[in-house]
């Protein structure tokens, strides 16, 4: 059975109106048409009906096709939009064209509607189609993403209680021990507070989460986060942390800086499957000279803290890619693709940036660069000049910032 076409025909011509749903029917295209003359008779038709076509007239007398056309444009953009017009010249039909119009018909040559109207549905369902079948990926890709999540999440949360429960079975064993007893209980809290973090890492991730910024010592937090990292480090892996004497403090969120650390640390440590060293080090820098276009670069001092292993290294691939969410080159299950997309939104967070340098066989380090407050006391002789071109082996900034 044939679809009846809706059809919203903009003319001020009654006969003219007639002779073209004339022709549609003589030519097998049933139609229910409404014509409209003026401007708000036509909005109105828009904004509360569904219309397979709209074909309008160049000129009205209060009213032009134009306008019907940036209308159509606005609230119907995938409804074709033809001209159906006696006076309308060259200029203006490029202009329709490029404005938008799938077609125009001259008048007198009315013999071009029919084939200008069914090449125009035609292009439509298959436009129609199209966004379907786009839509039908996305949403397949939202449900691998989301799948994949879940996987992340379970591992995560999986070495979390196995933290937990290793610390536990403990608890027998050293019940006439008070002192390790004590060290047991504090070890069970700290994992609950990174279990408590990682749900933070998820609406950090969907932007749920605010910053609580504050006057941080980062030598005696990072410390402190490290001795509970070097409890989830393998016999073949060695974490150490090298702090330069009398760092200044920063403005930062403490628990988003453990954040940071904790997937930069645990990356790092699945990255050297035969083992390694992990380095945590941290200083003054400042970049000279500063970029013509330095982007968010600040000509201040910043606190660099690095992240480096001897582990595998990335491919150029790998590093450009690092920081866009879900990007993961782990096995499935294995990883959510999210740490270092939440590490990058952390950084802007603290109005700082993370850069990445590796070489494959040769290990990787990230470098987190928090400004330092206006008001800090820096010794001259403890900032490091660093030149911006030094960062991603040679860019005039990081590529985080243009990201």
């Amino acid at each position: 059975m044939q679809q009846t076409l809706n059809v919203l025909h903009v003319e001020d011509s009654s006969q003219d109106a007639e002779l073209v749903q004339h022709l549609l029917q003589e030519n097998g295209l049933e139609c229910k048409t409404r014509r409209v003359e003026t401007r708000g008779d036509f909005l109105e038709a828009l904004e509360h009906s569904e219309y397979d076509l709209i074909l309008s007239d160049c000129t009205l007398p209060q009213f032009s096709g134009l306008q019907a056309l940036e209308l159509a444009h606005t609230l119907k953009p995938q409804t074709p939009f033809i001209f159906i017009s006696g006076t309308i010249g060259e200029e203006t039909a490029i202009d329709s064209l490029q404005r938008g119009a799938t077609d125009y018909v001259l008048k007198h040559r009315l013999s071009r509607l029919i084939p200008a109207i069914r090449r125009a549905l035609k292009e439509s369902n298959e436009r129609v189609l199209r966004l379907a079948a786009e839509e039908r990926l996305r949403q397949a890709r939202r449900l691998e993403a989301i799948g994949n999540l879940a996987g992340g999440l379970a591992h995560d949360f999986r070495n979390l209680l196995q933290i937990i429960k290793t610390q536990i079975e403990l608890l027998p064993l050293q019940a006439d021990e008070p002192e390790e007893v004590v060290k047991i209980a504090e070890m069970l809290d700290k994992t609950t507070d990174r279990g408590t973090g990682l749900l933070q890492e998820l609406l950090v991730f969907a932007r749920k989460t605010e910053a609580n910024l504050t006057s941080l010592n980062v030598s005696a937090r990072v410390q402190e986060t490290a001795e509970i990292l070097k409890t989830a480090m393998p016999q073949n892996v060695e974490l150490v942390v090298q702090f330069e004497p009398g760092l200044p403090a920063i403005f930062a969120d403490a628990n988003q800086l453990d954040r940071i650390l904790t997937n930069l640390v645990m990356n790092a440590k699945d990255a050297m499957p035969e083992g390694g060293t992990i380095t945590i080090f941290a200083a003054i820098v400042q970049f000279d000279p500063m970029p013509p276009y330095s982007g968010q670069l600040e000509d201040v001092p910043y606190l660099c803290l690095k992240v480096s292993d001897t582990g595998a290294g990335m491919s150029e691939f790998n590093r450009l890619h690092a920081f866009e969410p879900f990007f993961t080159t782990k096995p499935a299950g294995k990883g959510t693709g999210l740490g270092l997309s939440v590490v990058f939104g952390l950084m802007q967070v603290h109005n700082g940036f993370i850069d990445v340098q590796s070489k494959e066989g040769e290990g990787t380090t990230f470098s987190l660069f928090f400004p330092l407050p206006r008001n800090s006391k820096v010794v001259p002789g403890m900032i490091h000049k660093i030149a911006p071109f030094q960062l991603l082996g040679g860019s005039s900034q990081p590529r985080a910032l243009a990201a």
